[in-house]
């Protein structure tokens, strides 16, 4: 799970706090968070399919929707899990004569960043098909070929897709916050004024 931890200025909220309604002040930073991490996500989406190395519509069924902030909880979250994506998916990818060529891991690296499997050969079963190798000189067991995890895209410490999701969020936020209190302000009938900059 991906969570948005910002940490924000305090201070800066307290002359907010003084003159706003605690309602309106606890709805106006519910709807900043919230709409920064839906562009943050929106930005991690980009950065796992480019790691991947397959296109948007193709990892999102890894990925939830945004867990939105409540009234007890501001806490904006979503998980990428785990997603077979054969690896004929990921641009690139060629099965011929000379086997596999392929990548994945693209951004972040990895070990699958330049994948070549000489023996590899696509297997027809169960109404779809799916590229494998055998892990012996026998005819079985055999072993699937697939693309990078969403999950792991995301997971990884130090991951291009968190790296991205962490600054989008913070950017959003520090945006966000004094536009969506100006909003709350004018909604309650209260003039707008910037909070000191005490940095």
């Amino acid at each position: 799970m991906s969570v948005l931890k910002v940490d924000l200025d305090g201070s800066k909220l307290e002359q907010w706090a003084t003159v706003l309604s605690t309602r309106g002040l606890r709805a106006a930073i519910r709807r900043a968070i919230d709409r920064s991490a839906t562009a943050a996500r929106k930005v991690a989406l980009k950065v796992i399919a480019q790691d991947i190395g397959a296109p948007v519509a193709r990892i999102k069924p890894g990925v939830t929707k945004l867990r939105r902030t409540t009234q007890s909880d501001l806490t904006a979250s979503f998980s990428a899990n785990k997603l077979r994506i054969g690896i004929l998916n990921t641009s690139g990818a060629k099965l011929g004569t000379g086997g596999l060529t392929a990548s994945t891991h693209r951004v972040t690296g990895g070990g699958s960043s330049s994948l070549k499997i000489k023996s590899a050969f696509l297997v027809h079963a169960n109404g779809g098909t799916f590229v494998a190798f055998r892990t012996s000189r026998s005819r079985l067991p055999l072993k699937g070929v697939y693309a990078e995890h969403p999950g792991t895209a995301l997971g990884q410490p130090g991951a291009a897709a968190q790296v991205a999701w962490q600054q989008e969020a913070e950017k959003q936020l520090a945006e966000r916050m004094p536009q969506e209190i100006q909003k709350q302000l004018l909604a309650e009938g209260l003039p707008y004024t910037a909070p000191p900059d005490n940095d």
